[in-house]
């Protein structure tokens, strides 16, 4: 490979490795906020089952 080639491939890699450590930033700072109504609907169901209903 001449010069040249080595060049390109130099400034490709580092703008790729820029990009990624950009996007990996943005990525990380984006937040997303749940409702309070929302979270209140995603609570985990107990799990117990209740056989006591089923007797009567």
């Amino acid at each position: 490979m001449t010069n040249k080639n080595w060049f390109i491939a130099t400034v490709l890699v580092f703008v790729t490795i820029c990009a990624w450590v950009v996007f990996d930033i943005l990525h990380i700072t984006a937040e997303v906020e749940i409702p309070p109504e929302t979270s209140k609907l995603i609570e985990p169901i107990n799990p117990e089952f209740n056989t006591q209903v089923l007797d009567s």
